[in-house]
Parts: C-alpha cells; structure tokens; sequence
C-alpha cells in the first residue's frame, strides 16, 4: 500500500511540474502530491533508516503547514473581500489549522507527561 501510495505521489508531482511550467504558475495546493510521496518514503524508511524517515516526516509536516496556510489565507481573504475563491483552498486551510492545534495539544500533552514523570521520580510528587 504504501509502495503504491509513492507511486501514485510521484506521477502527481510530474503532473503538477509539467502543469506549473505549461500555466508559468504554482499553486499551493499542487504541493499535496508531494506530501504523499514523502510521507510514503518516510514510512518506507522507518525500519531501514530511522532518523531518515523522521527528517522526511518533519519536511512533510513543514510542507503541509505551508502549503496549506498559503492556500488558506488566499481562499479565506478573498471570502471575506467578496471575490472569487476555490473551496478546495478553504477546506485546507481549516484542515492546517486543526492539524496545527492537534500538533500542539500532543505536545504539550507529552510535555505535561514529562513534567510528571519527573517529579514523581525526583520524589516531589505528594498526595
């Protein structure tokens, strides 16, 4: 499955480069191919090379959050002036931004564990 979603990742970057130099433009969500592709070899490395595969999910998740607040703040901004926008565009916008706020609570879920953690082994932790 994931051999497959590099694949298919892979042909939609080729499109999305030759449709960027035909049409002279990117556009934000065009990247979202490219995130399939990397997220399938980060999973594809994960036993293999490890710390690889992390480096390729920070990229991806970088990616994403780019991407996606690039797309969203065009598509919002063009709600709000009242001009033409692309749903797709306003839909990845609000996806980064639940994906950004679960991001955070995991980590300051992590962290608040952390901190637990060691005051119970330092021996602070009281009842």
């Amino acid at each position: 499955m994931t051999q497959g979603a590099l694949v298919v990742g892979s042909i939609g970057v080729l499109i999305n480069v030759v449709d960027a130099i035909g049409t002279g433009r990117l556009e934000p969500h065009d990247a979202f191919v490219a995130l399939v592709a990397l997220g399938a070899g980060g999973e594809l490395l994960k036993e293999r090379r490890p710390t690889a595969a992390k480096a390729l999910q920070a990229v991806t998740s970088v990616l994403l959050v780019v991407a996606g607040s690039v797309a969203g703040v065009r598509a919002w901004g063009a709600l709000f002036r009242g001009t033409t926008y692309d749903w797709v565009d306003l839909a990845l916008g609000v996806l980064v931004v639940l994906y950004v706020g679960v991001g955070t609570a995991q980590l300051l879920a992590r962290l608040s564990q952390g901190t637990a953690r060691s005051r119970l082994s330092a021996g602070t932790l009281s009842d």
